[in-house]
Parts: structure tokens; C-alpha cells; sequence
């Protein structure tokens, strides 16, 4: 059919039929939503992607000629339509019984990252649709030039044209049937569709995404600075600074908090396509595993998904930033490895900034070793400040309540470990465990965390319930003369239902006449139950002295035997 008779009124209809034939076979072909609109310029898109540039707020990424971003008939000159899609993605895992805790943290990818590329998912969709209307229009004429994210055109100005969903104040386009959990993709074509109109649907006076924003980046409605999203702060292969990498989390890949505290979304979790769905492990990956990844096994574990196009190293970079935020010291060793032989400048600056974060007396002498055989200045002077920083932050103390036979009790922890147990609740004791905080450890923040002490927590209950008789748990014993930390190590030595006297404990640390001594070790152990200072008698049998008093002491006796 001649190009020149595609316009006459029976060929418009033409065009108006196949139209709504596409619109009942999106779904068949794998595509939840499609709309039309013309090939007409973005004028005003135009001029608001300039202010972006001026601003300094765009990201980089994006196609640098504006006139192609904005013209559709630069990209192919007898461009008459574009047709819009969207496909609906998960945004929530499966039920799954891995989660972060000590020792064992975790990074998140974010939806976008979930199951296969969607950049393949979206040019799957976007042959199939070519087809489909090849085989409805067998011409030679037909033209078609489509395009995922990264092509020329705004995937978000199309689509809202389109009617795909409206501009949310997230910068993103927001369905009404979907939420803003959609990838977008479009195909300009020299078909002359009839166009379909934008939607009036906004966000009304709702500012959650922009109150949410973790680092400030949506800097009015439907305004963002690129540079201080996450989502762009995960992908770059410079350093990050410091105030931002502490606001980006545990996140390795992408951020969505914009898009889940959007009340638009509440409730949607797309799970049709088979190939989007998240497999837990692969999207929230052990953290220290992933410094030691060889490229062979990135591939293997992470090729498929989005995130892998900007290899591994971001990737990592964003592990040792999520370990630094965690303040998790087991991973000390790791992150010193990586400050040690690391090649990229960028990976030591940040392994500097993690060590400095975790703080503590071996990332200060990880650094310290590492200064004088490091000859980039930029590194050394991270390493200097995360030395700094490391001496002078104060020590998280994290305190949980819990109840038992023997009445309420604060449990205290450091990022080391248990170190103290007070009778009473947080309330009653906050003066003494700070007093005692203050001598044994230094400076430090106290803040309640039941995740990190929920295994203290478990196994206090199994003892009281007469299920344990043997605690294992990381211990953390702060405070104290040498003499004392050795006498409660040698507590810990006697057996569940057994005792002993104070001359005996003497005995077994070497200082047979420092019986008083050891009396006085017992009444200021930290660590009353697992330290098992209850288990010491007087010589002559009389229960004598305890801390959370004799009452207290009976219960717990009486419990072993």
C-alpha cells in the first residue's frame, strides 16, 4: 500500500482497528499496559532537561544531545507514533528466613535489579509487538525504531503522553492500575495510530517520596537532583562522599524508597512474570562473600541481572559502604584485605571509610599499618580521616529488656558482643549502665536493638526453662583489673548444678590468699547468669553475697539442681 493513501479515511480506520487489536493482545504478548501518542516534538521537556543541566542535577548517563532526547523525527524522519509500554514487576521477595544479624549481614538490590535484566525482558516484548503487527500489516513501508531506558528518547515523557500513568512527584510515572512498579519501553513507528490522551491523576498534597528521600535528592515535586540519588550513587565508579555513602544503607544496587512510601503503590506485587521473580539469595547477598568474588563468579551469580552492567567493582564498593554502615567488626579482616590489595583507588578509599565507621581499636591498627606502604595521597588522606573518625566515635551500646524467673533484665551489647546484664529494666538502670559504660568502655550511644540481641535473648529462655546448661555466646568482657577479668574467666569453668567457694576460685587463678579479692571480683562481674558467679558459696556452705541479691542467688541454684 502506498505510503501516500495511509492517511484517507478508510486507512485511518485501518489504523484505529489494529490500534485496539493491540490492545487486547498486549497482555498474550507479555505486556500489562500500552498507550499511543504522536511523534510530536517534547517542547517543554526540552526546556526542563536543560534546567536540570544548568543545575548541575543531571546524572550523566543520559543521551547528552537534546534534540534527540526530544525529537522524536531526528531519531527516524517519517516518524509518525509512538507506541508506549509497561510491564508490571514484583516489589516484594517471597517469604524467606534470611535477614541481616551480626556477623551475617546482608546488602539489598533493588526491585529493579530482581530476577532477569528487565532491559531483556522489555526488547522481548518489544519484538514480539513488531511482529504482531507485521503480521497484520505484511507491507515493506513499515518502519519501527524501539528503545529500553537506553535509548534517546524519555521513556517517562512517553509514556506519560501516552497515558501510561501520570508524573508522580517522585519523577516517576505513576499507573493507576500498576503503580509506579512498571518498566517503561516505546516504539516510534511511521504508523499514524490515533493518538491516546495523558491522565489527570497526581499526587494531590501527599510529600511522602520527598520526605523519605534518604539523601535530599527529590529536591521539590517531580524535581531531583540525579547526583545525590542512590539509585545513581550505587552505579558510579568514582568515590562517594563520605556524608552520602553513610545514607545509602545496606542498598548494593538501585534504591525504592521513594516508590514504598508512595501510597499509590500500597498493595501491588506483580508476580506474572516468571523471569522478574526474585530468587532472596541473589538479592540479598551475603555482604564480606562478596569482597572476594572473582569476575568468573559475579558473572555466574549476578550476569543476568540489571545491575551487572557496570561489573563488579560498584558492586563491591557498595558492599564495603553497607558493612561500614552496619559497623559489623567481624568483617575487620575482610575490609582490611581489600585496603591492602585492592588496585582501584576508589575500593581503598572506601575500605578506609568502612574501617573508620566500624571504628574500634582493629580497624584503627588496620589503618595504621596501612598508611605507610599506601602511595596515593587521596587514600592516605581517607585513611586519616577514617582514623579520626574511628577515635572519635562513640561506642553504640545496644540494650534490650527481657522477662524471666528471676524478674525483668537489661541485656547490654556492643558491636563485640554481650557484655553486661543489669537487674532491672532499661529505665531503672540507664544511670547505672551508663555509669558503668563510662569506666569500662568510654563514650557511647545507647539504643535499644532486639534483632542484635535476640540469640542472648533465645538462650537466656532456654536456661531459665532448665533447656541449656552451657552458653554460647559472643562475649565482649570490658572493665575490670586483669586480676578480675581472669577470676570471671575461671567462673565460667564451673559446671551447671555444681559449686564452689571463693577460696577455690582463688586457687584456680593462682592467688590462693586473694580470697577477698575474688569476693570482691564476683560482686562486680558484668555478666550475672552466663557468667555464673551465682555458683560460689562460702566455705562453710551459706550462700553469702550477690549482686542481684540473695533471693535472686537461691532462684537460680535452685533452678540447676
Amino acid at each position: 500500500m502506498p505510503r501516500a493513501n495511509w492517511h484517507e479515511p478508510e486507512t485511518a480506520e485501518r489504523w484505529a482497528s489494529l490500534k485496539q487489536d493491540i490492545i487486547e493482545a498486549a497482555s498474550s504478548l507479555g505486556i500489562d499496559q500500552v498507550g499511543f501518542t504522536t511523534a510530536d516534538p517534547f517542547l517543554s521537556l526540552k526546556e526542563r532537561l536543560q534546567t536540570s543541566i544548568d543545575r548541575g542535577y543531571a546524572s550523566g548517563f543520559e543521551e547528552p544531545d537534546l534534540d534527540k532526547r526530544t525529537t522524536p523525527r531526528l531519531l527516524m524522519s517519517e516518524a509518525r507514533s509512538i507506541i508506549a509500554i509497561a510491564v508490571a514487576y514484583p516489589s516484594k521477595l517471597p517469604e524467606s528466613p534470611l535477614k541481616s544479624e551480626p556477623g551475617q549481614y546482608r546488602g539489598m538490590f533493588a526491585r529493579t535489579a530482581w530476577g532477569m535484566d528487565y532491559h531483556h525482558v522489555l526488547r522481548d516484548r518489544l519484538q514480539k509487538l513488531e511482529a504482531f503487527i507485521r503480521e497484520r500489516v505484511p507491507e515493506p513501508e513499515l518502519q519501527f525504531r524501539s528503545m529500553v531506558d537506553t535509548g534517546e528518547l524519555c521513556d517517562r515523557a512517553v509514556a506519560e503522553r501516552a497515558g501510561i500513568g501520570f508524573s508522580g512527584k517522585n519523577c516517576l510515572i505513576i499507573s493507576p492500575q500498576y503503580g509506579s512498579w512498571i518498566y517503561l519501553g516505546e516504539m516510534i513507528t511511521n504508523i499514524p495510530f490515533p493518538p491516546d490522551h495523558a491522565i489527570t491523576e497526581d499526587c494531590g498534597d501527599c510529600t511522602r517520596c520527598l520526605d523519605a528521600c534518604p539523601t535530599g535528592a527529590l529536591v521539590g515535586p517531580g524535581q531531583m537532583n540525579a547526583k545525590r540519588c542512590i539509585s545513581f550513587l550505587t552505579q558510579l565508579k568514582e568515590p562517594i562522599a563520605g556524608d552520602l555513602m553513610a545514607k545509602m544503607g545496606n542498598r548494593l544496587y538501585g534504591c525504592d524508597t521513594c516508590q514504598v512510601v508512595c501510597p499509590k503503590n500500597k498493595g501491588f506485587n506483580w508476580t506474572h512474570h516468571p523471569e522478574m521473580q526474585p530468587d532472596p539469595a541473589a538479592v540479598k547477598p551475603l555482604l564480606v562473600p562478596m569482597l572476594e568474588l572473582s569476575n568468573r563468579e559475579f558473572r555466574d551469580q549476578f550476569g543476568m541481572s540489571a545491575a551487572a552492567w557496570r561489573g563488579k567493582k560498584p558492586i563491591q564498593r557498595n558492599a564495603m559502604v553497607a558493612l561500614g554502615n552496619f559497623r559489623d567488626r567481624s568483617a575487620v579482616p575482610a575490609l582490611t584485605e581489600a585496603l591492602n590489595a585492592e588496585q582501584r583507588t576508589e575500593l581503598r578509599i572506601t575500605a578506609a571509610w568502612a574501617l573508620g565507621r566500624i571504628s574500634g581499636a582493629a580497624a584503627i591498627e588496620a589503618l595504621a599499618k596501612a598508611m605507610p606502604r599506601e602511595q596515593d595521597e587521596e587514600v592516605r588522606q581517607a585513611m586519616r580521616d577514617a582514623i579520626e573518625e574511628a577515635k572519635a566515635a562513640p561506642e553504640p551500646l545496644y540494650v534490650q529488656e527481657m522477662e524471666s524467673p528471676i524478674g525483668t533484665l537489661t541485656l547490654c551489647a556492643t558491636l563485640d558482643g554481650l557484655c553486661a546484664i543489669e537487674f532491672g529494666s532499661v529505665l531503672e538502670r540507664s544511670d547505672a549502665i551508663q555509669a558503668w559504660a563510662a569506666k569500662a568502655i568510654g563514650k557511647v550511644t545507647m539504643q535499644r536493638h532486639p534483632e542484635r540481641l535476640k540469640d542472648v535473648k533465645l538462650q537466656l529462655e532456654e536456661y531459665f526453662r532448665g533447656d541449656r546448661k552451657q552458653f554460647d555466646l559472643k562475649i565482649d568482657m570490658r572493665g575490670g583489673t586483669e586480676f578480675q577479668r581472669e577470676v570471671w574467666t575461671a567462673l565460667c569453668d564451673i559446671p551447671y548444678g555444681e559449686t564452689c567457694s571463693y577460696k577455690h576460685i582463688a586457687e584456680a587463678v593462682g592467688r590462693p590468699k586473694a580470697v577477698r579479692a575474688v569476693g570482691g571480683a564476683n560482686n562486680r562481674n558484668p555478666l550475672p547468669v552466663v557468667i555464673p558467679c551465682h555458683r560460689v558459696i562460702g566455705a562453710g556452705g551459706a550462700l553469702v553475697g550477690y549482686g542481684g541479691g540473695l533471693g535472686i542467688k537461691e532462684k537460680l541454684l535452685s533452678l540447676e539442681t
